[in-house]
């Protein structure tokens, strides 16, 4: 009796010590998972902080100060207009943007507006300004670049050259939307107009990343003007 007894201790022992190495087995491999997948999201949260937007030119791209014509001047005329740059850019960092993480403000010494002189709107058009005569003589009216998104530089007029992804180093463009009577209509943020009489400040920003400032000075309203 006292054999067989020791035999079903031994064997219970023998049992809870193998409970004992796969507790200990399955443990390490859910502490090394945790810091793999820890290590991860800091190398992402790492390269984001790095991330920022880096400006390569800004010009005038659309000066049409009468709505809804293509006139270049204000005389005679109700003066709201469309005042839009086109900014060229590439991604610094070694992280991937969705282009709804970038945003862009602008703000300035404007004297006519009737709510605020500033803007704000992201890389994904979300907030698209109204269409101009320009563009709709011009036949780039629904084009990607015209409702607001980042495009690729190379071919930023043409409808399909929208980037769902932001890369480093691809060269890109995008409209800044600086001022129309029906940006955002309704809205506390009326924008900037092109102006020789001010300087337009430009921030922008990379969620979880670092921000760009720039300042604007447009030498003459000519479409092509260099502004930074």
């Amino acid at each position: 009796m006292s054999d067989e007894r020791g035999s079903i201790g031994i064997g219970a022992m023998i049992v809870f010590i193998a409970l004992i190495l796969v507790a200990a087995i399955a443990s390490t491999i859910i502490i090394r998972t945790v810091e793999d997948l820890s290590a991860k999201s800091s190398g992402i949260i790492d390269d984001r902080m790095n991330s920022k937007i880096s400006i390569e030119s800004i010009q005038i791209f659309l000066y049409t100060p009468c709505w809804p014509s293509s006139s270049v001047t204000e005389d005679g005329c109700n003066p709201w207009g469309h005042h839009e740059l086109i900014m060229f850019f590439t991604v610094d960092g070694d992280h991937d943007l969705n282009p709804s993480e970038v945003y862009y403000t602008v703000s300035c010494e404007e004297t006519r507006t009737v709510i605020f002189p500033y803007r704000s709107d992201s890389f994904d058009g979300t907030g698209k300004g109204q269409d101009s005569r320009p563009s709709i003589n011009e036949g780039y009216r629904t084009t990607p670049f015209n409702e607001g998104y980042a495009v690729y530089a190379d071919n930023y007029l043409d409808n399909d050259a929208r980037a769902t992804l932001l890369e480093p180093g691809v060269d890109y463009a995008i409209m800044l939307a600086l001022y129309d009577n029906k940006n955002n209509f309704g809205i506390d943020n009326e924008g900037c107009r092109i102006s020789l009489d001010y300087d337009i400040n430009l921030v922008i920003y990379v969620e979880g990343g670092m921000e760009t400032y720039a300042l604007l000075s447009c030498g003459s309203t000519i479409r092509g003007e260099m502004c930074y």
